[in-house]
């Protein structure tokens, strides 16, 4: 009889367990399914942008966004040789204009070098808007696949910044019920890290970070 309600309280707890996992990962599904979806938002967007970097159309999108006055800075995070991006090499690879050129040197495009993740292009990004009076709303240029971790990392990360998604490939074929298991597993940990102070996120600090 003991052994029986002692193998009885086991499978209560293990269900238990199984009950709040599930319930768990369907939060964050539900979350990872409207991240990746477009933000209303973007057709007038706050004009303080961030491009998480990765794929070059990320920061062409950035670039003409402040060209054409919809922006008023950018901070192009993670601009360092392992994103393809050094740079002393921005000139070459972009072709700013002489005035766009200008805006470098002014910090009104701003290249960080520093961040080589997703916790770090967040944690940077919260840095620079310390540096910049009034903040409290910021355009987030990635692409759609990583936007749902990325949007999630830099709201957690500001606290009470507003964050606005613009995905830099809004052409790409989407089907919001296809989900990239990869992507979702890093989506989760982000999750569940994010949860967890700045100070105990992975990765580096950021030269911003004074």
């Amino acid at each position: 009889m003991y052994l029986i309600r002692a193998i009885a309280r086991l499978l209560t707890r293990v269900l238990a367990i199984l009950g709040v996992a599930a319930v768990l990962i369907a939060v964050m599904l539900l979350d990872h399914i409207l991240r990746t979806e477009t933000d209303d938002r973007s057709e007038r967007p706050p004009r303080t942008v961030v491009v998480f970097t990765g794929a070059y159309d990320r920061i062409y999108l950035g670039l003409d966004m402040i060209a054409s006055d919809e922006a008023d800075y950018l901070l192009i995070s993670g601009a360092n040789r392992t994103s393809g991006l050094i740079p002393h090499k921005f000139p070459a690879l972009f072709d700013p204009t002489p005035e766009q050129a200008e805006w470098v040197t002014s910090g009104r495009i701003v290249l960080a070098p520093d961040a080589h993740s997703t916790f770090e292009n967040a944690l940077e990004t919260d840095c620079w808007l310390d540096t910049l009076a009034g903040v409290d709303e910021v355009t987030i240029i990635t692409s759609r696949r990583h936007m749902a971790r990325a949007s999630l990392a830099l709201e957690r990360a500001t606290g009470s910044v507003s964050v606005v998604r613009m995905v830099s490939d809004p052409l790409e074929p989407y089907d919001r019920l296809t989900i990239d298991l990869d992507e979702f597993s890093k989506f989760g940990a982000t999750w569940l890290v994010t949860l967890l102070p700045n100070r105990f996120w992975p990765g580096k600090k950021s030269a911003l970070c004074k």
